[in-house]
């Protein structure tokens, strides 16, 4: 899996990342926009980590088509 962090925001009232990524994954391009609750990650490092993790989650779960 390939991507790019295209837009990223932390709120600290709510303690959460709002983030938009593009890229592609098993040949299929994506893009996500979804929020995570989550410490200020501080560094473009830490927003592209926290996003990885995010998007693992989000590819884990099956989808309407069963793949």
């Amino acid at each position: 899996m390939h991507f790019k962090v295209t837009y990223a925001r932390y709120r600290p009232e709510r303690r959460r990342l709002e983030f938009t990524a593009s890229g592609e994954r098993n040949g299929v391009k994506f893009t996500v926009s979804t929020d995570v609750v989550c410490r200020d990650p501080k560094t473009p490092e830490n927003t592209h980590l926290v996003a990885l993790l995010r998007l693992t989650e989000i590819f884990r779960e099956r989808s309407a088509s069963g793949r």
